[in-house]
Order: C-alpha cells, then structure tokens, then sequence
C-alpha cells in the first residue's frame, strides 16, 4: 500500500476504487499529495470499514466514502489521479472501459493487477493508454507489479513486454530479475503441462509462450554474464 501510494503524484484531488479498509486514501493524505480523497468501493462491508479508518485517523472532512461500482461514484474531471489496486487485469480493464467519460478526465492511473498483466497491458496500449512507469514490489514471498499510466502514445507492444512489462524490461530495479525468474517458471510450467497433449503442444498458444520463454531464458543468461564481467 505504501508502494502504491508513493506513485500518486501530488494533485488536489485523488480516488481509491476497490478502497476496501480505506488505508490507501490515509496514506494520501498523510504524505501530503493530495488534499481530498475519493475512497469508493462496490461493496457496503468495505465502505463501512474505510468509514471507520477514515474517522478513526480523523480525516472525515478530507476523505469521502462512496459505495459505487468502479468509477461511477465520480464525476468527469472530478478526479486528477484515480489508484485502482488489488484487483485482477481482467476486472481494472473493465472498470477503465466501462465509464470512458471519467476516465478520460484522469491525469494519471495508479493500476496494481493481481493477476492478468498481459491482458490489461495490451489493452492500455490498444485503448489510448501510454505506461509511464513500471514498478516491482515484494510483500512476505510475492511480487507485486504496479503500473503508472497516462493518456499517451505507446506504440504496439510485443507479446514479451505485454508479459513482463516495457518499462521493467528497459529499466534496471532490484527486483527485476526475480520477477524474470519468476516469470520464466511460470512459463516453463505451463509448457510442460501442454506437452501432455500433442494436440495443445501443436497450437500457436504453444508455440508463442514457447517464444516467450526462451527469451526470458536469453534475458536472465544475459544478465548473468552482464554480472560476471562487473
């Protein structure tokens, strides 16, 4: 939460959506980014419990609890910056296609996809979205991937930077080669599993994760080397 509330940039205005306990909007305020907050969720138990943080930290005039779904507890424009964590690509893609008129009066989206990162990435790029910055985070065992997006050109992506992320690729982090690794077992696990079946280990979805793997096998061999020689 502290990683995603470190990416907001300074604005007058900022949302949480999917707020769950309010702690995201807290952290807001206390840092000093932003003077009001927007802490909406879909779901009457998390609105009751972010209301609760919110009058426990006394920051009632400061931070508003809406229950609406996704972005439709805000008015167009009223929002500079909009967090949307926690949840998988799939749903955050939804949320951004569903009330376009919002979304496209947001300066900047702070996106942290539990899951789906490929599918929300191609659709960003498709969809007049341009990933600003890409950053890993670990809590206890698990990365954590956090995008910040604005409106912008991207430019088509290819199917290893839908997967891994642009800006980790191009950038160097301490946790950019864990994530590689990670990345690079996950795919190596599902090919092995579709060896199983000639007909699957025949298909194209075979043959491009098979190209995905093999390049992050290229990019860790590479980094190794780049590390042996320094």
């Amino acid at each position: 939460m502290e990683t995603v509330a470190s990416l907001v940039p300074a604005c007058k205005t900022a949302a949480d959506i999917g707020t769950d306990h309010g702690y995201v909007p807290v952290l807001l305020i206390q840092s000093g980014r932003c003077a009001r907050v927007v802490a909406s969720d879909i779901a009457e138990g998390p609105c009751t419990a972010a209301r609760e943080t919110v009058s426990r930290y006394g920051m009632g005039e400061r931070i508003e609890v809406r229950q609406a779904p996704g972005l439709s507890g805000l008015q167009p424009g009223e929002a500079e910056a909009v967090v949307i964590a926690g949840m998988g690509g799939s749903t955050i893609r939804m949320i951004l296609e569903e009330n376009p008129a919002v979304a496209a009066g947001v300066h900047t989206f702070i996106l942290q996809p539990m899951n789906g990162q490929a599918v929300l990435r191609e659709w960003l790029a498709g969809h007049g979205y341009c990933i600003r910055d890409e950053v890993l985070c670990r809590e206890r065992e698990r990365l954590y991937v956090i995008l910040v997006v604005a409106w912008g050109r991207q430019g088509p992506l290819t199917d290893l930077e839908k997967v891994a992320g642009p800006v980790i690729l191009r950038k160097a982090s301490a946790l950019r080669r864990a994530w590689l690794v990670e990345l690079e077992r996950r795919y190596g696990a599902l090919l092995r599993q579709m060896e199983h079946s000639r007909e699957a280990a025949a298909g194209e979805k075979y043959h491009s994760w098979q190209s995905i793997h093999t390049q992050l096998e290229e990019l860790l061999q590479h980094d190794s080397v780049r590390e042996e020689c320094h």
